[in-house]
């Protein structure tokens, strides 16, 4: 019961005990008027105390609640304190990873992204792409594919990409929903990333066909959009252009 049906409760009582007052220094009421008004005060009264009952419960509920968070925050936990803390700055980017620094952000496909490939029909998707830093030298990424109409979910990966110190190098290392597993290798050019695969692992009831290569290239176009196009060869079919997709960047 909340403190407002506590308040109103207390008020039909308070109101009770003055019209009993009233009605007992009133000689026009009769004495069974005053019986009737006595009993539905003493009801009340008992109503109160059912009430001061729960609120005690509850308080009692709360102390012990908050005793546990106390507990809790008691116990360390750097890496989750750091997260909650309110006064924690955001990491500065790794400078090993200065040269992909055009990747970071939110970034939503616009206009919806094409796929093709000879085993299967045309189709169009939307997707978005989380690419950030930690401080590590490394970038995180997740690319989430979407349904254009259904919006249901299609597509997933997750990994981080990797620069080699001093150099151009970078390793993509993408985990798949599709139970594909794999690591490219290429450079970066300026605003530009090529890979190609260096390894891929798969689970073992993977549908065939199996991919057996593949190749991406990510640039940052004159429009500040960025573009991704992924070819690959597969157990039955030669490399051939996959996907292509343009993002629009939706947040830092």
């Amino acid at each position: 019961m909340s403190i407002n049906e506590v308040i109103m409760s207390a008020s039909g009582a308070c109101k009770l005990i003055d019209s009993l007052h009233s009605y007992c220094f009133s000689s026009r009421q009769s004495k069974s008027q005053v019986c009737c008004l006595r009993e539905q005060v003493e009801k009340k009264n008992g109503e109160l105390r059912l009430l001061r009952q729960r609120v005690s419960r509850s308080d009692s509920q709360v102390r012990k609640l908050k005793e546990k968070l106390d507990e809790l925050k008691r116990i360390s936990f750097p890496y989750l304190n750091s997260l909650l803390s309110q006064d924690c700055e955001t990491p500065q980017l790794n400078p090993v990873m200065e040269p992909l620094s055009w990747m970071l952000g939110t970034w939503l496909s616009d206009p919806p992204g094409d796929g093709t490939f000879p085993t299967m029909k045309p189709f169009q998707y939307l997707e978005e792409v989380h690419i950030s830093h930690v401080g590590q030298p490394m970038l995180n990424f997740s690319f989430n594919a979407f349904h254009p109409h259904t919006r249901k979910p299609m597509h997933r990966e997750c990994g981080f990409i990797r620069l080699k110190p001093d150099t151009n190098k970078v390793a993509f290392i993408s985990a798949q929903n599709t139970g594909l597993v794999e690591v490219e290798e290429g450079e970066v050019n300026g605003q530009e990333l090529s890979i190609a695969s260096h390894s891929i692992a798969r689970i073992s009831f993977a549908k065939k066909p199996h991919v057996e290569q593949i190749t991406r290239k990510f640039r940052l176009n004159s429009d500040g959009k960025l573009e991704q196009t992924v070819s690959m060869a597969t157990t039955t079919q030669p490399m051939t252009q996959h996907l292509h997709i343009t993002y629009k960047k939706v947040t830092p």
